[in-house]
């Protein structure tokens, strides 16, 4: 794995100059939208006066409609300008850090792990409305195939209105490998907070025992304390799920805190890791001129190649060879 160190000589040497004309971008943008915030802060300001002045609304109702209004007209000018900003980004950066840790491997901004993947591996809810991606990584990880992106899984919904919303039911990491052990069977691994949860997961995981077989007791204290695995093969999870392999999954939540969701299926690990945000978004906000910035992208993508030799995928057993 690249270093630390030399990551900042590649900063300077090779990403700096480019970054140089991507921040003045940066700087423009951050100048336009705050000129549109504030006209479109007088024009609500003024369509609010007009109502109250020349219709029936009251303040609060023509505070709240100018107010409505004008976030719309905000948020849609921001996320114009940003689109283009966040295009180039990943250009310039995500896909440099990427190269400089593993010039083998493909990134496609665009792509996103196969919707038929993600439906085969059963890990996540099935029933969904909305399927889409970005920051699709493929391609050999200490003699590993790999493939991994950022996903975004949604349900549509009415609330008390019969207003249509969009629920998130899963936004993170989606990671795919091949797995070191050879096996038929599918066994699963989630988060045993997510099963007393009464979020978006709470009735999904009620139903695991008709959709992922039954509930299979470890002998490992502190990982069931984190996680419950369920499976068609007991004892096949408990060849695939050894010791080891169940103290890197604690060690591994312990040190990053998110939700983590594990399949072993058709010869492959699946692992979710859940972030609720767009892993490799840019921060408007922030200067690309500032090493920590980059360092923050570079420490993120360090993580997700660190699966392989976390939970030593590159040792194959001889019947795998």
């Amino acid at each position: 794995m690249a270093q630390l160190s030399s990551l900042m000589d590649y900063y300077y040497e090779t990403m700096y100059p480019e970054l140089k004309i991507l921040e003045s971008g940066r700087l423009e943008i951050l100048v336009k939208i705050k000129k549109s915030g504030g006209i479109i802060f007088l024009l609500a300001v003024g369509i609010a006066l007009g109502l109250t002045h020349y219709t029936s609304f009251s303040v609060v109702e023509a505070l709240g409609f100018s107010g409505a209004l004008g976030g719309a007209l905000f948020a849609f000018i921001y996320g114009h300008h940003s689109a283009g900003y966040t295009s180039l980004f990943k250009d310039s950066v995500i896909e440099k850090i990427i190269y400089f840790i593993n010039p083998t491997l493909s990134y496609r901004k665009d792509g996103y792990i196969r919707e038929s993947e993600y439906q085969y591996s059963n890990l996540l809810p099935q029933s969904y409305d909305r399927y889409q991606g970005s920051d699709l990584v493929e391609g050999m990880v200490e003699g590993v195939n790999v493939q991994f992106s950022d996903l975004h899984v949604e349900e549509k919904r009415k609330d008390k209105n019969n207003k249509e919303e969009w629920h998130t039911l899963f936004q993170g990491l989606f990671f795919v490998a091949d797995f070191h052990k050879s096996f038929e069977g599918r066994t699963y691994v989630f988060p045993d907070i997510a099963e007393r949860s009464l979020g978006v997961f709470g009735g999904w995981l009620q139903g695991l025992r008709q959709t992922h077989g039954t509930l299979i007791k470890l002998d490992h204290t502190q990982f069931e304390k984190y996680f419950v695995v369920y499976g068609d093969n007991s004892v096949e999870a408990h060849y695939v799920l050894s010791h080891t392999f169940m103290q890197r999954m604690v060690t591994f939540y312990e040190k990053h805190h998110k939700n983590l969701f594990v399949g072993l299926v058709g010869g492959k690990m699946y692992l979710a890791l859940e972030y609720n945000k767009t892993l490799f978004a840019p921060k408007l906000t922030r200067s690309l001129l500032t090493f920590s910035h980059i360092k923050e992208y570079f420490e993120l993508l360090e993580m997700v190649f660190g699966i392989v030799d976390v939970f030593k995928l590159d040792q194959k057993l001889w019947s795998k060879r």
